[in-house]
This record gives structure tokens, C-alpha cells and sequence, in this order.
């Protein structure tokens, strides 16, 4: 009743994507990254419950997405899934570093957060995603291209750790690539990347500035190149994802909280 699904199977995700999508951004545009895209410790699981009535994707650790058809909940289809997706190691929910649709479940979602809760999963962080418009000033910052790719991501890496380089080596399958640079003396001293995660959404990150590069208003110049870059790109506003540097962006580009979220997850002992 629960088999693995391939990509021959995406058409009728799709579908079952449009009509079970609970989070507040559109998932059938990232069906393809979501489901079949890697994450830092490989190449994700997808799990279809019978004829498409349930779909479960997970990648290590991490239950990414799991959407039961709205006419066939409470049926014990999502049960099913999550059992699955746990007897082959998932334990946190949504929050996949590196490869998230959103950082946790939406609190207004009490409905799936009660069915975690019931299920033995526990809150371990809240965030929010914000909002803020696009365009606007000028671009003073470096776009990185394939020349410079692993300048850029050797310093990322080596800043800000593996994950963080990982997602950002998705902005280079953009052309142009969407990530920009800034350098003091010839040396980067901060990046930011957009269309790295969820591509086709209009998402910004990650992005950050070397410690000792701190103050000098350089992480308010990248975030302005990228925000421009959004706008180049069609979009009417951009998603800053997971983040608690609410001030920050609020003063640096007028940004509000648009979602909060919580994130779950459950501790399950090894039998004896």
C-alpha cells in the first residue's frame, strides 16, 4: 500500500500537491526540488500511499513534506506515512537544513500540529519567515559567477560550515547566478544568495558577513543586491526565511513577519 515513488511519478504529485498543500507558499512549484532534489546527506525518499492519496518525502533525519489528500484525511493514511517515514529514521519535522519548504509547520495550522503532538512529537524552536519588497537602490556588491564559485563557497564553508555552502551552490544553477559578494581588501567578508531554496518562490538566503567584517553596513548592501535581483527576476516581494533578525531587516529593507512556525520533533529510544 505505501511503495517508493520515481520521478515517472511527479505528474501525479502534482496533483495530490494541489489539493493537500496546508503551508502558506505554493508547493507545486518546487514539486520537483522538494521531492527529488538532494539534501546535505544525499538523496531524498519519496512514498506514495496507494493510488496517490498520501505522499511522504524524507531525507535522513528529516520528514521534509507530508501531505494526505484533503477528501482522504482521517482515514489513518498520514499515520501510515509517518510510521513509515520513521522506521527509516525520520524524526524532525520540515526543518531540513538546506533543503526546507518552510522551517517548521505554520502555526496556524493547529489541526497538523495536534496530529504530531498526538503522535509523540514535541515543539523544539518557533521562528518566523518575513516579508519585504524588491528593488529599489543600487546593486553595490560583486555577482559571483563560475569563476569565482569555489572562491565564494570555500569562504562560505569556511564561515558559516557545510550546510550553509550547500545551499548556496544552488544559486549557481542560476544564469546569471544569483549570489552576490562583497570584499575588504581584496579578501570576502560576506555573501548572500536568493533562488538557492525553493526556487520559484522568491526566496532570500542564506546569507552572512566574517565576523571581523562586522559593522560596516555590509550585510544590508548584500541583502539590497539581492532584493534587486529579485526584482530583475519578476518577483513583486521576497521570503526571508527562518530568521530571528527581525530588527535587522525591518530596519535594513522594511521587512514585517508575514509567518511563524514551530518546529517538531520526536525522541524514539532504540528497543532493548
Amino acid at each position: 500500500m505505501i511503495r517508493k515513488a520515481t520521478r515517472a511519478d511527479l505528474p501525479r504529485i502534482t496533483e495530490l500537491f494541489a489539493k493537500a498543500n496546508d503551508a502558506p507558499y505554493d508547493v507545486v512549484r518546487v514539486v520537483d526540488e522538494k521531492c527529488f532534489g538532494a539534501g546535505v546527506i544525499g538523496a531524498p525518499e519519496v512514498r506514495v500511499y496507494g493510488d496517490f492519496a498520501g505522499v511522504s518525502v524524507t531525507c535522513g533525519k528529516s520528514l521534509r513534506i507530508l501531505a494526505v489528500e484533503k477528501s482522504q484525511r482521517r482515514r489513518g493514511i498520514g499515520s501510515a506515512l509517518l510510521a513509515d517515514a520513521e522506521s527509516r529514521g525520520a524524526r524532525i519535522v520540515a526543518a531540513e537544513a538546506g533543503n526546507y519548504f518552510t522551517p517548521g509547520i505554520v502555526t496556524t495550522d493547529e489541526a497538523t500540529i495536534r496530529f504530531f503532538v498526538k503522535r509523540g512529537y514535541h515543539e523544539t524552536a518557533r521562528t518566523q519567515n518575513l516579508v519585504a519588497g524588491v528593488g529599489g537602490g543600487e546593486r553595490v556588491a560583486i555577482r559571483a559567477t563560475p569563476v569565482t564559485r569555489d572562491r565564494v563557497l570555500a569562504f562560505i564553508e569556511k564561515e558559516f560550515g557545510r550546510i550553509w555552502r550547500f545551499e548556496a551552490s544552488h544559486a549557481f544553477e542560476n544564469d546569471p547566478a544569483t549570489i552576490f559578494y562583497a570584499e575588504v581588501d581584496g579578501e570576502i567578508a560576506g555573501f548572500a544568495a536568493h533562488e538557492a531554496n525553493n526556487r520559484g518562490l522568491g526566496f532570500f538566503g542564506p546569507t552572512g558577513v566574517a565576523k571581523k567584517h562586522r559593522g560596516r553596513g555590509l550585510g544590508a548592501r548584500l541583502l539590497h543586491a539581492s532584493l534587486i535581483d529579485l526584482h530583475r527576476l519578476g518577483y513583486a516581494r521576497a521570503i526571508i526565511p527562518w530568521t530571528d533578525a527581525i530588527d535587522f531587516y525591518r530596519k535594513a529593507c522594511g521587512a514585517t513577519v508575514a509567518d511563524h512556525f514551530v518546529t517538531l520533533a520526536r525522541v524514539i529510544d532504540s528497543a532493548p
